[in-house]
């Protein structure tokens, strides 16, 4: 299958990768690349055996997962195809050297192989958004998956990017009964954005003591559930603090290799669960739904839109290399 890209966001590990700074992920990149995992585009051509296979055709509209699963290796029989032992992975680890060469979406087109996981979308959904399904499939599977947030639960998220924001978003809309945001002073915008998300209080921990806050918050029962979309290591080295017993700790957050000191009495003593999470697996396509429901607004995410000849000063911004921007998302539309 070809697609027509529509619009592709930029990924904090595309930034990374451009500006030179080490990417803690596991990745390697083959240079040269084409970047781009993070989609939205129209089927410009697909062969017979492909259209039946993600039963679409030419025209319509879908969201590819950055993830390909080679569908025979023991993870992705078992539905955990981000730790596929093949490990590809759109625009982050194919050099475009490879044929048929269209590897990544900061192009006019991309190529789909086979066993990729496709979703069509609507187009009510704005670009801006669409693009965004694979991010808010993330924040599926940390509230959802791993951390099983039930209705109710008090949910802390640390770190308001756009992962932190998508999680806030899956919180409330699995039923979280109290959701705590937490941020630096750099984030004031993000925080604030976080409200309308569905956080119930947001924290500047240059200016307060998160545990001290969580705890005022909670009348000292503290989290069920606390996310590190953050690889803050003093933010993550806090995390047994800030939940209950019985709690759970989920930490998608890369440190880029530092070691977090984590009190292991701790995990003991109050029985907690300490899980780390990759990306989507099997929430992708739930995501997509949410944003078909046009329940929040994702689009407040993408603080810049910009066409792709500008792709340089998009991955500087997501870098945040150019001053007085704050940018939340970017993304390019060619």
């Amino acid at each position: 299958m070809l697609l027509k890209i529509e619009a592709v966001s930029i990924c904090g590990s595309d930034a990374e990768r451009y500006i030179g700074t080490k990417f803690g992920g596991p990745l390697v990149t083959p240079f040269p690349i084409i970047m781009g995992h993070e989609l939205v585009g129209k089927v410009h051509q697909v062969g017979r055996d492909a259209s039946e296979y993600y039963r679409v055709k030419t025209g319509d509209r879908v969201v590819v997962e950055p993830y390909i699963p080679c569908g025979r290796c023991r993870y992705c029989l078992t539905g955990n195809y981000p730790l596929c032992t093949k490990n590809r992975c759109y625009g982050v680890n194919i050099s475009c050297k490879e044929p048929p060469h269209l590897w990544g979406a900061y192009g006019e087109y991309m190529y789909v192989a086979p066993n990729s996981r496709v979703h069509k979308i609507s187009t009510d959904v704005p670009k801006e958004e669409a693009c965004l399904a694979s991010v808010i499939g993330n924040g599926l599977r940390w509230v959802s998956t791993k951390g099983n947030v039930q209705p109710g639960d008090t949910v802390v998220v640390v770190g308001p990017g756009s992962q932190g924001l998508a999680t806030v978003m899956v919180a409330d809309h699995a039923g979280a009964g109290k959701i705590i945001l937490a941020g630096t002073s750099v984030d004031k915008r993000r925080l604030q954005l976080g409200l309308e998300f569905g956080a119930d209080h947001t924290v500047n921990v240059d200016e307060k003591n998160l545990i001290e806050t969580v705890a005022e918050i909670t009348s000292g029962e503290m989290s069920d559930v606390v996310i590190f979309t953050t690889g803050s290591v003093k933010a993550i080295s806090e995390a047994t603090k800030l939940v209950r017993p019985l709690g759970t700790c989920v930490i998608p957050g890369l440190t880029g290799g530092k070691t977090v000191p984590i009190p292991t009495d701790e995990i003991v003593t109050k029985e907690l669960r300490i899980v780390g999470g990759l990306g989507q697996a099997w929430n992708v396509e739930a995501a997509v739904k949410l944003l078909e429901e046009q329940k929040y607004p994702v689009k407040k995410m993408a603080t810049h839109v910009l066409p792709l000849e500008e792709a340089d000063k998009g991955l500087r911004l997501a870098a945040n290399e150019i001053e007085g921007e704050e940018p939340i998302k970017v993304v390019l539309t060619p």
